[in-house]
């Protein structure tokens, strides 16, 4: 079966690093984070 993967916006902040922490643990997803600078916003 093939990983879903999430892009997870705000991952340095208190919510979004606590979601990347919780998806992490599940194993079965790829988390995807970027900073504003690699996004080129």
């Amino acid at each position: 079966m093939t990983k879903q993967r999430i892009f997870v916006a705000g991952h340095r902040g208190m919510v979004g690093s606590a979601i990347v922490r919780q998806l992490e643990q599940r194993g079965d997803v790829v988390v995807i984070v970027r900073t504003r600078d690699a996004l080129n916003l």
